[in-house]
């Protein structure tokens, strides 16, 4: 009986060194976060991670201010870029509650100046990011969520930014949340802003985005951030009905989209996630909620590559690899999960793949991880998104390896199909098109972006416009003056395209 429970002992003792073991050779969260910032060259990463609104996890990691060695502290403020956007989702339902604002009601009906929307665009779908083409039929990511800054002002009586003081900031003692309105506010803030920085094969000082609407402008730090998280978590700043609103993802044509209210919303491995991100030239930011765990996750950076080189933009949190580590770390158990491990090495090779433009061997890395991933799930048409595609752009173009040209057609075939005016998929595939000297095929994937009525001009515009002005100028000139005039009208000068169209009309204008 003895020996019996001797040997019980010790196996007990045994499996208890081997679960010590394995957690000693398992990596910490700390640990991950300083090799992905060492990877993505950010100089300052702050860190917060809560579970049921208390803090469980935080870290400031590397510097404030890299040139003369000042370490970040929790004092330290970050733009947060689009993450504003949830606040403004936040006070807007507010006044929904308050029966100040319709949902479904035209948009028109709260905009004070003459450009209006199509009377079909309600609220919610610029609230949703739904409104372009024909309303509520797709998702993208639209820049026109600053004119709900308007609508709030109109119906609140309100600026924006004492409306989020009274609403949101001043209830919640957000005492370190601050729009970023002007140089001189910028001047105020500055002993306490991370300084940014830039990296494109090496890290250079950046500069600050000022300016405040629904869509950009708050500086804030970790820490307010997850006492507003905390609020959103809880009837501290709406009703459960209004957070599940937000916190829904929102029926389109083509089933549900990424995003909810001001926030987007996806499942994950059976995990319900939300979450928001930010990005601007030198600052990058993330917050990520798994509310059936009453866990969240707060980032803030100051370069860009917390956020850009993921393509967060396209709704997909999985492809990043700092929502992956927290994932692992916080929320599943088990680690050999087939769906984790392939979006993990996706992210991998998407990262890769980006930092490829810094330093070209990174792309031999980002193929062999792509290729890894496509042997072992196969079903890529399946589990393939615009992220996707954007990786297989990177390594078919940019990295000229055309053994992945067969799989990136056939993957933007797929999700044109579901979609054919979908402006990220439609501008992969041009460019691919053109990098192969397929002039025609570029053309046609350029004119779908321009298709639709009911846009609002982005980056992609400004590149199919200057496709297509260069295309007709021994063709058609005055459709060509058309194009380049269009540019010179939208007036951003993205990769020098506005210079050149200004010089493009001159050359085209008779004397």
């Amino acid at each position: 009986m003895k020996n019996k429970h001797f040997y019980l002992l010790f196996t007990l003792i045994l499996f208890a060194c081997q679960d010590q073991n394995a957690n000693q050779q398992m990596p910490t969260f700390k640990e991950d976060l300083l090799e992905l910032k060492d990877y993505f060259h950010i100089p300052g990463l702050a860190a917060i991670v809560t579970k049921n609104g208390r803090v469980i996890f935080e870290d400031y990691l590397g510097y404030r201010d890299l040139e003369n060695r000042v370490a970040l502290d929790s004092n330290t403020l970050f733009p947060i870029a689009s993450i504003t956007k949830t606040f403004a989702a936040t006070a807007l339902m507010k006044l929904v509650e308050g029966g100040k604002i319709d949902l479904e009601a035209p948009i028109n009906r709260y905009l004070r100046t003459s450009d209006h929307f199509p009377e079909s665009v309600t609220v919610r779908h610029v609230l949703s990011h739904t409104s372009e083409g024909q309303p509520g039929s797709f998702f993208n990511y639209s820049p026109r969520f600053f004119r709900l800054t308007e609508v709030l002002e109109k119906t609140s009586g309100l600026p924006f930014e004492q409306l989020l003081r009274d609403s949101i900031l001043f209830p919640l003692s957000l005492e370190n949340t601050i729009g970023l309105t002007n140089q001189s506010r910028l001047d105020s803030l500055l002993p306490r802003l991370a300084k940014p920085y830039s990296f494109y094969g090496e890290t250079e000082p950046g500069h600050y985005d000022f300016g405040l609407s629904t869509s950009s402008g708050l500086v804030s730090n970790v820490r307010d951030l997850a006492a507003f998280d905390r609020a959103l978590s809880t009837d501290g700043l709406l009703s459960q009905s209004g957070r599940q609103q937000m916190f829904t993802a929102t029926a389109v044509s083509t089933g549900n989209s990424p995003y909810g209210l001001g926030i987007f919303v996806q499942e994950f491995n059976g995990k319900k996630m939300v979450w928001g991100y930010g990005q601007e030239d030198c600052f990058s930011s993330l917050l990520l909620k798994v509310p059936e765990d009453g866990l969240s996750l707060i980032l803030l950076a100051n370069n860009n590559l917390m956020s850009d080189p993921a393509r967060l933009i396209n709704g997909d949190v999985t492809y990043s690899l700092f929502a992956l580590r927290f994932l692992q770390h916080f929320v599943f158990d088990n680690k050999e999960i087939p769906e984790f491990n392939r979006q993990e090495m996706l992210a991998k090779a998407l990262a890769s793949g980006f930092m490829g433009f810094g330093d070209s061997t990174e792309w031999d890395k980002s193929r062999q991880l792509t290729k890894t991933t496509l042997e072992r799930f196969p079903e890529f048409t399946r589990y393939g998104n615009q992220s996707t595609l954007r990786l297989l752009n990177i390594l078919s173009t940019a990295a000229n390896l055309r053994e992945f040209d067969p799989v990136m057609v056939e993957l933007g075939e797929v999700l044109l199909s579901r979609y054919e005016f979908d402006p990220y998929t439609n501008i992969y595939l041009a460019g691919y098109h053109q990098a192969r000297e397929d002039h025609q095929s570029a053309l046609h994937y350029y004119q779908k972006i321009l298709e639709p009525k009911n846009t609002q001009p982005f980056w992609y515009t400004i590149e199919a416009l200057d496709f297509l002005g260069d295309h007709y100028k021994d063709r058609s000139p005055d459709q060509a003056r058309a194009c380049f005039q269009r540019i010179v009208d939208i007036g951003w000068n993205i990769s020098g395209k506005l210079d050149k169209a200004k010089k493009e009309l001159q050359e085209l204008t008779p004397d």
